[in-house]
């Protein structure tokens, strides 16, 4: 599976106009449009299709929108009706109560702002809800970042779109890279934006010399501006601007990647069980949730804990008592940033018998509820959330 257009965004973000839209106002040339003219009409959208309705006009076609444009781009194929095959651009955003969309009716292309003015020939309509209906929940929208090395990405990708997919109301979009080496050419890699569009990104990507600070800053940038995280196994190596034995500064360039985690690691053990313990049963994440011992599998040790974040799950590997190395935490939240991005991360995952395991997608899967507020309190996904693929 290759790249999704960059990333997805576009099939993800069409979802933001679902439901049944009636028009509030309009206006033509830079003139209000009289009540009645419009206002009888009806937009029913949902899975990037449409169905317009005003008197004795129907029609029926698709759509689909360009988000990373300003303003966005509506482009309206009408499949049935007295414009079949026939494509309108227009300029659109979202309101805080509906929609706007800028039609041009003189022309093949969308406008470039949404303006109109005597002799432009445009139509500005703002949309919004039918009274009595209300948005649908359309599902969590997930970005999986994976690829580089040591791991069999290929197939792992997969597992956890379908594991997910499976347990909770998300549509995972996947960015991938087969480079198996540790600078795997990831194409969020200066792209501050990346994650526009995207209700939570899940890093599992193993980038451990992806060390320039421009470039973390890059990968952090959407979850310093609240985006949820979740991060699973070699995430926890990746993006390393230090010695990663180190115990990392706050404020330091050396500490970018380990402030968001909330924990530092700098390796692990050799592939034997670990024996997991939950630790925190209040926590809506692991609430009802038994021990249980893994496959073979690699125990990432804890070089520092956040005070900040809050630790769920330990692992422990092997004889002796060694705090930190073959006792240590595996599973745990945190927030991050100004806007304290919800953040849940998990050091287990390294081989596909784990990753295909239900009771680790399960955890994973609560994780990403909790990250997003879709989990409540019973450890179950809120009302809409539950998954509607089987």
């Amino acid at each position: 599976m290759g790249l999704i257009t960059l990333f997805g965004v576009m099939a993800a973000d069409v979802r933001s106009l679902d439901g049944v839209w009636v028009v509030a106002e309009a206006e033509y040339d830079g003139n209000p449009v009289p009540p009645g003219d419009l206002t009888s009409a009806v937009v029913t959208i949902g899975d990037g299709r449409y169905a317009f309705d005003m008197g004795d006009t129907h029609a029926k076609g698709r759509l689909r929108v360009d988000f990373t444009r300003t303003p966005a781009i509506l482009i309206s194929e009408e499949i049935e009706g007295p414009n079949a095959g026939r494509e309108v651009p227009a300029a659109m955003e979202m309101t805080a109560d509906g929609w706007r969309a800028c039609y041009p009716t003189t022309s093949t292309t969308a406008p470039d702002s949404l303006k109109t003015e005597p002799g432009s020939g445009r139509l500005l309509v703002r949309y919004t809800r039918k009274p009595g209906t209300a948005a649908p929940v359309r599902p969590l929208r997930v970005l999986l970042v994976l690829g580089g090395c040591c791991h069999d990405y290929a197939a792992q990708k997969e597992l956890l779109k379908q594991g997910l997919e499976a347990r909770a109301n998300t549509t995972v979009d996947i960015v991938y890279s087969p480079d198996a080496s540790t600078r795997p050419p990831l194409p969020i890699y200066g792209r501050p934006d990346y994650a526009k569009g995207y209700d939570v990104v899940l890093h599992d990507e193993c980038a451990s010399d992806i060390n320039d600070p421009a470039v973390v800053r890059d990968v952090l940038a959407p979850h310093r501006e609240g985006t949820p995280g979740v991060n699973l196994h070699c995430a926890m190596h990746s993006y390393r601007t230090g010695n990663p034995g180190q115990p990392a500064a706050p404020g330091t360039p050396h500490a970018l990647w380990f402030e968001y985690l909330g924990l530092q690691s700098s390796g692990h053990g050799p592939q034997l069980p670990i024996a997991i313990s939950f630790t925190d049963p209040a926590s809506p994440i692991t609430r009802g949730m038994t021990n249980w011992s893994t496959i073979n599998e690699e125990l990432y040790n804890n070089v520092k804990v956040w005070e900040s974040a809050r630790p769920l799950a330990r692992g422990r590997q092997g004889a002796g008592d060694r705090p930190g190395q073959n006792d240590a935490v595996v599973a745990w939240t945190h927030e991050y940033g100004p806007a304290k991005a919800r953040v849940f991360s998990t050091t287990l995952g390294h081989n596909n018998g784990t990753v295909a395991d239900g009771r680790y997608l399960d955890l994973v899967t609560r994780g990403l509820l909790w990250a997003c507020g879709k989990l409540g309190e019973d450890g179950q996904p809120v009302p809409g959330y539950t998954a509607t693929k089987p």
